[in-house]
């Protein structure tokens, strides 16, 4: 299905990274504004979310209100981001330590984003770390983004550094959930730190990463000092390709 504006496919996607801090909040943002741009009214979803802030006695995850504030949209911080720990760790980690491991928990995401979905043409959801990283214990097995990516079924744009060692996380992250390549979406790299110009590894790696995963590249996020929703609005066309 297309908008009456636009070439471009109403897709829902799961964002996941390499790692911790590659600018998967960014990327997020950057791909929903340019969605949004084409006429779509994308929804924004982060449903785990760890070293959260406690204000006025209620966790708040400050990567899940920035989202909802550079989007924004109008849905309530708990839709976009109904689970959340205080301790910056693994959810599952996370849970054990505070005692509520038993809880729930992915289904109160699969509600949240049910209910995203009911007010929103697309949804983008953000996952937290990488693909593997441990969300829940159910029947004496360990849940992962990847499980709950596939859950959702939606196609995954994995996020990657543009730095010396991006090419064994890129690799092994889109190998990790043993699925054929339609699994991925796409890649986005992104500058979560500034990259110099003669960074020979910054330079080459996507393009090698592209030629062995066949994975088409959506674009290379520069390192944005300022986050500010006119830069990002301006840097979603400048520096994104989405399908």
């Amino acid at each position: 299905m297309n908008t009456e504006n636009s070439k471009f496919k109403i897709q829902n996607y799961f964002i996941t990274g390499t790692d911790t801090e590659v600018g998967k909040t960014v990327v997020t943002a950057l791909l929903a504004l340019r969605m949004q741009a084409r006429g779509i009214d994308v929804g924004v979803m982060k449903p785990f979310a760890s070293g959260c802030r406690r204000e006025q006695a209620v966790l708040i995850s400050e990567d899940a209100r920035w989202l909802r504030e550079m989007t924004g949209v109008r849905d309530e911080l708990e839709l976009i981001n109904p689970v959340r720990f205080e301790e910056p760790l693994a959810p599952l980690v996370a849970a054990r330590r505070e005692g509520v491991e038993t809880e729930d928990f992915l289904a109160r995401c699969h509600e949240a984003y049910r209910e995203l979905q009911s007010r929103h043409q697309c949804v983008i959801v953000e996952g937290i770390g990488g693909l593997l990283v441990p969300l829940q214990a159910r029947t004496g097995s360990t849940l992962t983004c990847a499980d709950f990516a596939s859950e959702l079924g939606l196609p995954v744009v994995v996020i990657a550094r543009r730095a010396l060692g991006t090419i064994n996380h890129t690799l092994l992250t889109c190998r990790a959930p043993l699925r054929d390549p339609s699994y991925f979406a796409g890649l986005v790299f992104c500058d979560a730190a500034p990259v110099a110009d003669d960074d020979v590894a910054a330079q080459s790696s996507p393009a090698l990463i592209e030629e062995i995963t066949g994975l088409k590249i959506w674009g290379e996020v520069p390192y944005l000092s300022d986050l500010s929703r006119p830069v990002l609005m301006e840097a979603a066309e400048r520096f994104l390709s989405w399908p």
